[in-house]
């Protein structure tokens, strides 16, 4: 049992893994499908991670004279692990000995959901602000399939703008509201994620291909007056990276009551990195 009245038995790796296994079939933006994890062993609170990118060599034309060599140079960013939430509840004896089965494993997934929830706003947060193209507008129509209309916008004015910044196509996505999602349901050009191969990974969230995005479906999105800031992210895994740490999870008793108390800590940050390749967009739908 994992889990008795006594702080011995507890087992801080194995609830760590329950909780981390509960946040990864939660997290839609902050995913992996959304994100890179290039720097998550150096996520730590408090500290900063300094990221090195390459800056392009020059290419010259040759014409049989001298050859220039150029010095291969880096820019420099920094990702900050500086944001941070726990959860903290207490299990009473008196409560648990009246319980049938184990009800804390329960709750500590219970919260790994939420604690997703907080880190996904965050990432979405960050994807707003610092995308390359911010704020597309894309006009549907009131006639009409308003899949299909949607469509062609993302086509003429995303992944027009992706192409352009050369962002490889293999690996974009797009996160939608629930609103977005039912639109693109209309079109008989979108794929349903029930229609993949057996072969195709389904990540949290998602819905289905479109145009060449993995589409996925999130609640997490920012909003402003309780509307979503921005409809549609699109981009690549490469714009964002992303580091988290569940960093604590312990058992202790109550100082209070009869009972113990478990508690945990999730750290993480985020950065765009490369933001040519995120877009946001919103929609308009035209009057009827």
């Amino acid at each position: 049992m994992i889990f008795n009245s006594t702080m011995d038995s507890f087992i801080p790796e194995w609830w760590s893994a329950l909780l981390q296994r509960s946040m990864n079939a939660n997290a839609v933006v902050s995913s992996e499908l959304c994100t890179n994890r290039d720097y998550e062993g150096d996520a730590r609170s408090g500290n900063v991670v300094h990221i090195n990118s390459l800056i392009d060599p020059t290419v010259s034309t040759y014409n049989g004279g001298t050859i220039t060599t150029n010095r291969l140079s880096t820019s420099a960013v920094d990702l900050l692990i500086d944001q941070g939430d726990y959860f903290s509840f207490t299990l009473k004896d008196v409560e648990r000995a009246q319980q049938v089965g184990n009800v804390a494993p329960t709750a500590t997934a219970q919260a790994g959901q939420k604690l997703v929830e907080a880190s996904d706003l965050y990432v979405g947060s960050q994807m707003l602000a610092n995308a390359g193209t911010k704020g597309v507008a894309l006009d549907i129509p009131a006639t009409g399939n308003a899949g299909d209309a949607l469509y062609e916008q993302i086509v003429d004015e995303i992944i027009t703008v992706l192409d352009e910044a050369k962002i490889p196509e293999d690996g974009r996505f797009l996160i939608v509201t629930p609103k977005v999602k039912a639109t693109l349901l209309k079109s008989n050009r979108f794929l349903d994620a029930s229609a993949y191969g057996s072969n195709d990974p389904i990540f949290n969230g998602v819905v289905g291909r479109l145009a060449g995005f993995t589409v996925s479906m999130s609640t997490n999105l920012p909003r402003t007056s309780g509307t979503y800031t921005m409809d549609i992210i699109a981009g690549h895994s490469m714009a964002t990276t992303f580091a988290e740490q569940i960093e604590e999870v312990e058992n202790l008793r109550d100082p209070e009551d009869f009972g113990s108390i478990i508690r945990g800590l999730h750290v993480y940050g985020a950065k765009v990195i490369r933001p040519e390749a995120l877009v946001t967009a919103k929609i308009t739908v035209a009057a009827s």
